[in-house]
């Protein structure tokens, strides 16, 4: 179900998930008055509804957070063809255009020789076949291919007309045949200028470490010197080098990230991946030397009614835990299952508990029978018992079980590979692993400034630069020791009894860039153009029909006006696994239509417990100018492009927060409470803390509001002790904390809450109710074949405009570009001709190809799927191409997938030369912008 219901919510759309914001302004009254220094722990949840279109409230205010995403290499890695090149290219595009405008006449002419060679006699027929093969060569654009005594024969039976034009088509294929042959040696000098171009990319800094994070096996084995090996290792090579250079997307130091207005040192910050330390936590629960030092939580087990009828048979429900790994991404699907028997042994372990875990003996006391701990296996197994993470949210995890294994006394190790341990490995090989592992740390740490995570919650997060000495052959010893790592990880999921789960991801790291960025907010023109584009988006954020759908279940089982005291048992009901939930289903399908005119949607009521609307957006200067006052007055062009939307309530951005320092965490704290400006209380909401990396770095904003499974935390207030309640006069929904007082649960992680489990897809729009429906970004996922799949459809840029009647584009002539021009093209229309064909055919079939249908030369390229929808083999970076590059028309070949359909084609905008912002040595460097919009009306009520 989740699938479906991420296939039909993210249709038809910019941005990614549910809502990319949230909604709730003016502070009307509703049940109660807003809590204040008179309200007391009974008064009511004020209610909050935004202001109508038209008022001042449709303008943002920008939420003074705002991240630079920062390429890890200069755009000039991005290996281009010379300017011969071009030159030969615009050549040869001038031979074969006028070759084609003289075919007719060449063809006619031809064709009128045939019966004057008829009527020379018998001497003629040879020369008649040759004029033939020669018509036909005109249709084929091709030389004549007569020697220089057929050709005088030729001419002496044509007239004076027909001689000029037969000499110039024989004048035009020799030209452009020569051009060819200068083509094939200018792309020969491309190729090895490109090849010393993307070489040189590893010795830049950190370019090569962040490699060995993402690829070991490459660098430890890609330089071969055997010609099919090199090429492919050549093209891995190339689809790094152009995603560091011209795609800014966090990773190492691939893309590095900075505050605007702030100068930066380069420091990092890293750890082993969470996902690491749940295959050894749960290698240690199975084991009988370790298990007796972890704490167990049974499954939750909630009524599958809210109210049981007489006669009915009580029936229980289930959440059923289930660890997934792909792609590097490690996240707890938790089905909400019938619970059948099971429910009793998890009533029989919570009752044996004390505050909802216990220990081991516990555990097999309660279990008992002949052999209690094969019973512990089982339940371990099917999920209904769970080992408790023994760290915190911002602990380091690894140091922490050392710790707890430290007192153990481990046996020599095995001396030869017969003795080593198996699939089998006892609890004390896993504490010997880990024990190595923290040998392989250092090798694995970044070679220039570091700053791991803290291992104390509550020490200071400051993210101070230390030095470290740079290691010998630096990225090949850190691939050695990822994989040795990341073999350790497949050992451990083995011993946890999951046999299939393959945890790739074994050390996470962010990086600060290493230079002062420019200002973005304080730029006016740029704040300018940030409200315009609030102001046009703004109508188009309307309360999810998922929220409406929320409240209809929670009014049938609580009643209007009620309160429900168990939440977590309510969403349980809410997310029950079913085949089909049409009432979820129907909710998205109108989510989807209101896209088009969401209406009085836009301006609809929620709970203080619900956020303001917000939006994150994504957008990236083009150099017309440069940055700063000094800009001058009245240039035209393009200034700004919108790349995508997001949800604004900080996800994209919490991440950072160890990483670029306190002052950026407590301005992105503050925005985050703006958000929810009639709730007493504030927390966060972030699943998978255990599990996923990047989930566990975005945690500890904000102490957590923890759900069954996540990590504790300073502060931490249990979903069990919250309360939900019903305001009937304007139908909304709010948690109360344990005082009464409207509590917020924002949700602060980085994964798109249209991912989660169905049960806490409810929380999570309760906490941010709002679609983002605007097409004023140039994010389009998922496909849609467009109305004539088999033919190329272009699509024109679209830039925001102002007119007065409202409207939000101009096709393409205002400065802020909210579609870039792109190209929907099907497999088989690609000129990819075959391996036999020489650079200069491939190159000059993909320029004719892009003249034809008025593409630049540089572009990125998207694959999509046959038919439509999203996949996840398609769902990938984009990547950056050339089509006057033999080389880059090499990558594109052999990265389509065989299951592609169609490739979107999308003008490079900034091009290579439009990238404001320059490093250290002049270079030119990708630069994209995250900002964070907010609707806080009645914000002055707090």
């Amino acid at each position: 179900m989740t699938t479906t219901v991420r296939n039909l919510q993210a249709q038809n759309g910019a941005g990614t998930g549910t809502g990319t914001g949230t909604a709730h302004p003016t502070g009307e009254a509703g049940i109660g008055t807003a809590p204040g220094t008179n309200a007391g722990p009974d008064a009511g949840p004020a209610t909050a509804r935004p202001a109508a279109p038209g008022t001042a409230s449709a303008v943002p205010a920008l939420g003074g957070v705002a991240v630079t995403r920062v390429a890890g290499l200069p755009a000039a890695f991005c290996p281009r063809p010379a300017e011969r090149t071009t030159a030969l290219l615009d050549e040869h595009a001038d031979a074969q255009a006028a070759l084609d405008e003289l075919r007719p006449r060449v063809e006619d002419a031809l064709y009128a020789l045939v019966p004057v060679l008829d009527a020379a006699g018998d001497g003629a027929t040879s020369l008649r076949r040759k004029v033939l093969a020669a018509r036909r060569a005109a249709h084929r654009l091709a030389p004549f291919g007569w020697d220089e005594t057929t050709g005088a024969r030729v001419a002496a039976h044509a007239d004076e007309e027909t001689r000029e034009a037969l000499a110039r088509w024989q004048a035009l294929t020799s030209a452009r045949q020569a051009t060819a042959t200068a083509l094939d040696a200018a792309l020969a000098d491309d190729r090895a200028a490109a090849e010393e171009t993307l070489t040189a990319a590893l010795e830049a800094p950190g370019f090569a470490d962040s490699l060995a994070l993402a690829t070991p096996d490459w660098v430890r084995y890609g330089n071969t010197r055997r010609p099919r090996k090199r090429q492919r290792a050549l093209r891995t090579l190339y689809s790094y080098t152009v995603r560091a250079a011209a795609k800014t997307s966090p990773f190492a130091r691939l893309t590095t990230v900075g505050v605007p207005g702030r100068g930066h040192a380069g420091h990092a910050v890293h750890q082993v991946s969470a996902t690491l330390a749940l295959t050894a936590l749960y290698a240690l629960a199975r084991a009988p030397e370790t298990a007796p030092l972890l704490r167990y939580r049974p499954a939750p087990v909630r009524p599958a009614t809210a109210r049981t009828g007489p006669g009915e048979p009580a029936r229980s429900l289930m959440l059923h835990p289930e660890y997934v790994a792909t792609g590097g991404v490690t996240w707890r699907n938790d089905h909400v299952v019938e619970a059948g028997a099971a429910a009793d042994w998890a009533r029989a372990l919570a009752r044996a508990g004390d505050d909802g875990s216990l220990g081991h003996a516990s555990v097999l006391r309660t279990l008992g029978g002949a052999d209690p701990f094969r019973r512990f296996h089982r339940l371990l197994d099917t999920g209904v018992l769970s080992p408790l993470a023994p760290w915190q949210r911002g602990e380091d995890a690894m140091r922490v079980l050392l710790d707890l294994t430290s007192h153990l006394e481990l046996p020599e190790p095995p001396r030869t590979p017969e003795d080593a341990p198996g699939p089998g490995r006892s609890g004390l090989d896993v504490v010997r692993e880990l024990r190595a592992l923290e040998g392989e740390r250092e090798a694995m740490t970044d070679d220039r400034r570091t700053t791991a995570v803290r291992a104390v919650p509550g020490a200071a997060s400051k993210a101070a630069p230390e030095a470290a000495g740079p290691p010998a052959d630096g990225p090949r010893r850190r691939a050695a020791a990822v994989s040795r790592v990341r073999e350790l990880g497949r050992g451990w999921a083995r011993a946890a009894g999951w046999d299939r789960f393959e945890p790739t991801e074994v050390w996470y790291e962010d990086a600060a860039c290493d230079l002062r960025l420019p200002p973005v907010l304080d730029d006016a023109e740029t704040a300018a153009d940030l409200r315009r584009l609030g102001e046009a988006l703004r109508p188009r954020l309307f309360r999810s029909h998922l929220y409406d759908e929320l409240v209809r279940r929670f009014v049938a089982d609580h009643g209007s006006g009620g309160t429900c005291e168990d939440v977590l048992g309510f969403a349980m009901r809410c997310g029950t696994e079913t085949d089909r939930d049409p009432g979820m289903e129907r909710a998205v399908r109108l989510d989807l239509a209101a896209r088009e005119d969401p209406a009085e949607r836009a301006w609809l009521p929620v709970g203080p417990s619900s956020a303001s609307p917000s939006a994150a957006l994504l957008v990236q200067h083009i150099a017309a100018r440069p940055y700063g006052p000094q800009r001058p007055e009245g240039a035209g062009g393009p200034r700004l492009v919108v790349n995508q939307f997001n949800p604004g309530t900080g996800g994209l951005l919490t991440r950072f927060k160890g990483l670029l320092g306190d002052d950026f965490a407590d301005a992105l704290r503050g925005h985050v409470r703006r958000l929810w400006p009639h709730a007493a209380h504030h927390h966060e909401l972030v699943l998978w803390t255990e599990c996923g990396t990047a989930q566990a770095q975005s945690a500890g904003l904000l102490p957590p509001l923890t759900l069954p499974g996540e990590l504790d935390g300073p502060g931490a207030l249990d979903l069990t002790e919250v309360r939900l309640v019903h305001d009937p006069g304007q139908d909304t929904l709010t948690l109360l904390a344990p005082d009464g007082l409207p509590l917020a649960a924002a949700y602060t992680g980085l994964v798109p809450t249209h991912l989660f489990p169905k049960f806490a897809r409810f929380l999570a729009i309760l906490s941010d109710p709002w679609v983002n429906g605007s097409p004023l970004s140039d994010y389009r996922m998922p496909f849609q074949l467009p109305r004539e799949p088999d033919r190329v459809t272009a699509l024109e840029r679209q830039t925001l405009t102002t007119p007065g009647d409202g409207g939000e584009g101009d096709g393409g002539a205002g400065g802020v570009v909210t579609r870039r021009a792109q190209w929907i093209v099907p497999v088989g229309h690609l000129p990819l001709l075959g391996a036999d064909a020489t650079d200069a055919d491939a190159v000059a079939a993909a320029d004719a190809f892009r003249r034809r249908h008025g593409m630049p030369r540089e572009l990125f390229a998207y694959l999509l799927p046959a038919n439509g929808g999203m996949s996840p083999d398609h769902d990938r970076k984009p990547l950056w191409i050339r089509l006057d590059s033999a080389v880059s028309l090499d990558v594109l070949a052999h990265w389509i997938t065989p299951d592609t359909g169609h490739l979107r084609l999308v003008e490079a905008l900034p091009a290579h030369h439009q990238h404001p912002l320059h490093d250290a040595d002049g270079e030119r460097r990708a630069a994209e912008h995250a900002v964070l919009l907010h609707w806080a009306d009645g914000e002055e009520n707090r």
